[in-house]
């Protein structure tokens, strides 16, 4: 598994962002890609130690394309200047909460959890999951080690309190959330440093009682 081949791949396609180039270093890219998907793997089968409902689950299904979908725009540079994926029983379009692992140059390479857009339903029994157990989620947030690793959720929130919530519920700010995804970044120097890969396991594992909250709460019978 070499992060750094990976990181200096991703860096020359940022740089050089077009199908012409992609074309012409297309057995880089397929290296570069072989050492993700490697990384992937590994991470996969150490999940899964802790994490029955990953049992089965493929690296191949967890890749994202990193080519845009809406590579066709005018202007638009065609590929995404990183490689990730979103691991979760189903694979990367799961509807289930899944672990996230990138590679981006410019202390842009990450980790995390959760579910980052919820469509209307599945937000809708997420705040119900967290109004009929109050706390609960908090708590999670709240663990020294994961609150210290991944601080809280990233992306939008209501302005107010949403609609059928009294607005002075105890769980009001999170109530508020549109998303419920955490992230943790690296630098470069910190993702070509020895033993990178495996610093990601117990950073990982910190994510699943988060995990837990959010597919008990999507998975419920309506």
């Amino acid at each position: 598994m070499n992060v750094r081949l990976v990181l200096d791949f991703l860096s020359l396609l940022q740089q050089h962002n077009s199908k012409a180039w992609m074309d012409e270093h297309r057995e880089e890219y397929l290296l570069a890609k072989a050492h993700f998907v490697e990384m992937v793997a590994y991470l996969i089968e150490a999940l899964q130690q802790t994490d029955a409902s990953l049992l089965g689950v493929t690296p191949q299904e967890c890749l994202f394309r990193i080519n845009k979908n809406d590579f066709s725009r005018k202007g638009e540079a065609p590929y995404k200047g990183y490689l990730g994926a979103g691991i979760s029983a189903g694979g990367r379009h799961s509807p289930f909460a899944n672990y996230v692992f990138a590679l981006e140059p410019g202390g842009m390479s990450r980790i995390g959890g959760g579910i980052r857009k919820p469509g209307t339903k599945r937000l809708e029994l997420i705040r119900e999951e967290i109004d009929y157990n109050p706390g609960q989620l908090q708590q999670v947030l709240d663990e020294p080690l994961f609150k210290a690793t991944f601080g809280t959720f990233r992306g939008e929130r209501t302005r107010q309190g949403p609609r059928g919530y009294d607005k002075l519920h105890p769980e009001l700010e999170l109530l508020r959330s549109k998303g419920f995804q955490v992230m943790h970044y690296f630098s470069d120097e910190e993702v070509c440093a020895p033993g990178f890969i495996d610093r990601l396991v117990p950073m990982l594992r910190q994510v699943k009682p988060l995990h837990d909250f959010l597919n008990n709460a999507i998975t419920e019978p309506i």
